[in-house]
């Protein structure tokens, strides 16, 4: 009888610490909205995920918009925009194969930076170039109901720094001078000695330059990391992700951003409260005087439901530091997952991608790109 009661006692303890260590999840949200709520006029689907005329896989989880044109991933596409039309538009659709993780455009190399990784859900890789001056094209494929489609072979594709590197992300400016700088962030591998943190890519080949030794505690589990640089490459914008604590839904205390002066090596972090969730993106407006931010919505996604993030992706102004939260969500009946935004090579629009969140299961499906209007922020 007394080891029974020693066993109660003890489960009463445990039970008690556990519903102790899940209570501060429930308070740091608000409780969840009335749905359907009304969808931003200013949103307009661009791509959808799930056209089944086509005949790859379709996932479309990050993109970037450079003049004329759009790059995707996961599925390494090209969407040619139609010049004429007030609402950005799809004309023609080119697919260059290999599934990436991340990519960015070098306009005037007229190059792709891709990370190609062997995982999806984490963003270590190798470094690889696509020269687009040396696309070659298969005939038209599918031309019914669906803008022009061709499909590029994939030997184009060249790798300029191997796995072992562990290449989340990189960006790329051009500078007053008209050169390049290209910088990359790498997790590090103690294997090669590698250290973690933010690297000049030399065009002559390794060793990189090291700009700022900085470590993720979290590691690939940020799946990319969302660092920028300004427009004139005077600053390297990164964010700063704190350890995962037990009894918290994502993580312990909320990311941060922060700056590095490129030219002096002074070090600021931004006055900017954002959620818990350790998965942190920016981007600079073509100005340099403000930012696109998003980091992933609390509780909308897995077994817990008790407190929600309605906002997920922000404007900050950069001269007063306000965050302004957006309404991104594409779907009126219940949450999207709303990630990866850019803006417009003229700063007019967003381009994000979203996912709707299945009110049953809390499980997400596949990305569309969705544009907004920001003509009049």
């Amino acid at each position: 009888m007394k080891l029974n009661s020693y066993l109660l006692l003890f489960l009463s303890v445990i039970l008690f610490l556990v519903a102790t260590c899940d209570s501060p999840v429930a308070e740091e949200g608000p409780p969840h909205p009335e749905f359907p709520l009304p969808i931003n006029e200013k949103i307009s689907l661009l791509r959808n995920c799930c056209n089944t005329s086509l005949p790859e896989y379709e996932n479309f989880h990050l993109a970037e918009w450079t003049p004329g044109q759009v790059y995707t991933a996961l599925q390494m596409r090209r969407l040619t925009l139609e010049p004429r039309t007030s609402v950005p538009f799809v004309i023609s659709e080119e697919y260059f194969g290999g599934d990436v993780m991340y990519m960015t455009k070098s306009t005037s190399e007229n190059i792709l930076y891709a990370i190609q990784v062997t995982e999806y859900g984490e963003s270590v890789g190798r470094l690889n170039i696509y020269n687009l001056a040396a696309e070659e094209s298969k005939a038209v494929q599918n031309s019914n109901g669906f803008p022009i489609y061709v499909r590029h072979e994939d030997k184009a594709f060249t790798t300029i720094r191997d796995s072992t590197y562990n290449i989340s992300s990189i960006r790329i400016r051009e500078l007053s001078d008209s050169s390049l700088l290209k910088v990359y962030y790498s997790y590090g591998n103690a294997d090669t000695g590698l250290e973690a943190g933010y690297y000049r890519l030399r065009e002559s080949g390794p060793p990189d330059e090291l700009l700022l030794a900085h470590s993720n505690p979290n590691g690939p589990r940020e799946t990319i990391n969302g660092f920028d640089l300004s427009p004139d490459g005077s600053t390297l914008l990164y964010p700063i992700h704190h350890a995962f604590v037990p009894g918290f839904a994502y993580g312990g205390p909320p990311p941060e951003l922060a700056t590095l002066n490129l030219e002096t090596g002074a070090q600021e972090i931004l006055p900017v409260d954002f959620n818990r969730q350790q998965f942190l993106w920016a981007r600079y407006h073509p100005s340099g005087e403000k930012l696109v931010v998003s980091n992933y919505p609390r509780n909308i996604v897995g077994i817990s439901k008790k407190s929600v993030d309605v906002d997920s992706m922000y404007i900050v102004d950069l001269n007063t530091f306000d965050r302004r939260p957006l309404n991104t969500r594409t779907w009126d009946q219940y949450y999207t997952a709303d990630i990866f935004p850019d803006w417009s090579p003229d700063g007019n629009y967003l381009i994000y991608s979203s996912t709707h969140v299945n009110p049953n299961s809390t499980s997400i499906g596949r990305y569309s790109v969705y544009t907004m209007d920001m003509k009049e922020e």
